[in-house]
């Protein structure tokens, strides 16, 4: 890689700075700290104006505006769509998790410092990339600049960059800061081509394309809207987790997502694209917390096939079968439970325990697992298993708790700081399997009363160990799998999956975490009108993914927004 020459250095550290301080201006001026008020959009701990039992639910109030720092997936969509170049986001800042979910988070996380460098290198890298291609260059600009400082070339480069990176057209002020920077740069770098780089650096690395605003114009009632910009880039970033294509700016412009036809027609058109699974996909990822695959330790002397590329398959897999569901057989979402469908590669098949003929580490395909196997629904993958589990082996109860969390709704409260968490061990002469340790656990009467939700739940994945691999014993003795779901007993996995996928109550869960997904806020009281109706057309749809998503964006709810506090 060239060395960056000493004028390359000073306008690379004038364009950060410049940004440094327009992310303070967005983060703390006129827009307000993004991190106050939260609550207006949080579903928060029950309180005064909680509805009581039995009651109507109150009316649907609005969630306040937010400003929205794109997710590090979405900004390594975003910078692949615009140019090209796959950015590693493992190098970016983190993102925040509220809910349990990142897009919800993303309305409140703080960029330090040392993110704002992390992104702006990896802005000013994937520029480069460009650039060092003549003929890619060239084909970027459009035009051949001059490197004048009313360069119309540049200006309408800018322009028509700009709309699709911002996501709406640039104000004549805006452009005007751009083409000097380019300008500026062009003359001291002697190059306009150099002057070009530079102003496509500062628009990446502006927060307006980082941050994505929700705040919303008064409509014709008086309320609270989405503009037409927004709502394309609420719409883009829900359905293909990255920005919006030029034909929905146009919508945009054109008024076309004032209407609930029109922008069922348009995300009707983003569902049906490639990237339209990632609307299910990258829910998938985010609800079932498939980032935390990378970060699970294993025993290597006992597990010493559990490699980052065989992680990397766990999360495919799961996201695969999310997709394939949603859009190749495209039936019920509660087949997710009982489905021997599986996307595999050829570790991730050896786990699994088929045929592995055909693949590679990097082919994938849609196998089925034995019809009578041990092995059904998302519940039995091993991007599910090895999450909760330790270094050794696996655990009911942090695989009960997800489960009572994600899939019912009905979150534990965290034990007691004075509550010892860790099981005891049995002597080495008297080994005991999980079941039977758990049993010991519970003895304790602090420990009793949530062990007993949680527990029943996962005891039936005892029969998978820390990566996902079945067994049949646990310290050489016979493993019981058999447990209980909502008050019905199960004998094992697999009867664990066929119970959850005939649950009613499940499926509305579905409902509430996809809408505060959607949302990008946490459920409150006054969503329960919303989550009604949502759930009663998600039953009548057959449980089907596809038309949760377009019954959501379509909903007043999405659309509308209230006040900043």
């Amino acid at each position: 890689m060239k060395k960056p020459s000493w004028h390359e250095l000073r306008f690379s550290r004038e364009v950060a700075a410049v940004c440094a301080l327009a992310f303070a201006a967005a983060c703390t001026g006129a827009l307000g700290d993004p991190t106050e008020g939260a609550g207006a959009s949080s579903a928060g701990e029950p309180g005064e104006d909680e509805t009581p039992a039995g009651s109507d639910p109150p009316q649907f109030q609005p969630a306040a505006g937010m400003l929205r720092r794109l997710t590090r997936t979405q900004f390594r969509n975003a910078v692949r769509d615009m140019l090209g170049v796959e950015v590693d986001i493992q190098q970016l800042d983190a993102d925040s998790w509220n809910g349990n979910f990142a897009v919800i988070g993303a309305a409140t996380v703080v960029t330090s410092e040392r993110g704002v460098e992390q992104y702006h290198a990896a802005i000013e890298s994937a520029v480069d990339a460009v650039f060092a291609d003549t003929a890619r260059r060239d084909q970027f600009i459009g035009c051949t600049p001059s490197g004048a400082e009313n360069d119309a070339c540049v200006r309408g480069f800018i322009e028509a960059l700009g709309l699709r990176a911002w996501r709406r057209p640039l104000e004549a002020a805006e452009v005007d800061r751009l083409a000097a920077v380019a300008a500026k740069a062009a003359t001291e770098l002697e190059s306009a081509v150099e002057g070009a780089r530079w102003a496509t650096v500062a628009l990446f690395a502006s927060p307006n394309f980082l941050y994505r605003p929700e705040l919303g114009a008064p409509s014709a009632d008086g309320s609270l809207r989405l503009t037409g910009y927004e709502m394309a880039s609420r719409l883009a970033f829900l359905v293909w987790n990255s920005l919006p294509d030029q034909e929905l700016l146009d919508q945009a412009a054109s008024g076309g997502l004032g209407t609930v036809e029109g922008i069922r027609a348009a995300a009707t058109r983003l569902l049906e694209a490639p990237a339209g699974r990632e609307a299910v996909g990258a829910f998938a990822e985010e609800y079932m917390r498939l980032d935390r695959i990378s970060t699970q330790a294993k025993d290597t002397a006992l597990f010493p096939e559990y490699s980052p590329a065989l992680q990397a398959a766990m999360v495919r897999d799961m996201r695969g079968t999310w997709e394939v569901l949603a859009f190749d057989d495209r039936t019920s979402a509660l087949d997710l439970f009982s489905t021997t469908k599986a996307v595999v590669n050829t570790e991730l098949a050896q786990l699994y325990g088929i045929d592995a003929a055909g693949l590679s580490s990097s082919a994938f395909e849609v196998r089925s697992l034995p019809a009578d196997g041990p092995r059904v629904g998302i519940l039995s993958k091993a991007g599910f298993l090895s999450q909760f589990a330790n270094q050794k082996e696996g655990s009911p109860t942090l695989r009960g708790r997800f489960m009572r969390d994600a899939l019912m709704c009905t979150p534990i409260p965290p034990p007691p700081g004075d509550v010892a968490l860790e099981l005891p061990e049995p002597p080495a002469d008297k080994p005991l399997t999980k079941r039977q340790r758990l049993e010991i656990h519970r003895t304790e009467p602090a420990c009793a009363g949530c062990h007993s939700y949680m527990d029943p739940l996962g005891l039936p994945l005892e029969t998978f160990d820390a990566i996902g691999r079945f067994r049949t014993t646990d310290h050489g003795l016979p493993i019981d799998p058999s447990g209980e779901f909502d008050g019905v007993p199960v004998a094992d996995a697999r009867a664990l999956g066929v119970t959850l996928s005939s649950s009613a109550s499940v499926a509305e869960c579905l409902v509430r975490k996809y809408y505060t997904y959607a949302a990008g806020h946490e459920e409150r009281d006054v969503d329960e009108r919303v989550l009604d109706a949502l759930t009663a057309s998600f039953e009548g749809s057959g449980y089907k993914l596809r038309e949760l998503v377009l019954d959501v964006v379509t909903n007043d709810a999405f659309s509308s927004v209230a006040p900043q506090p």
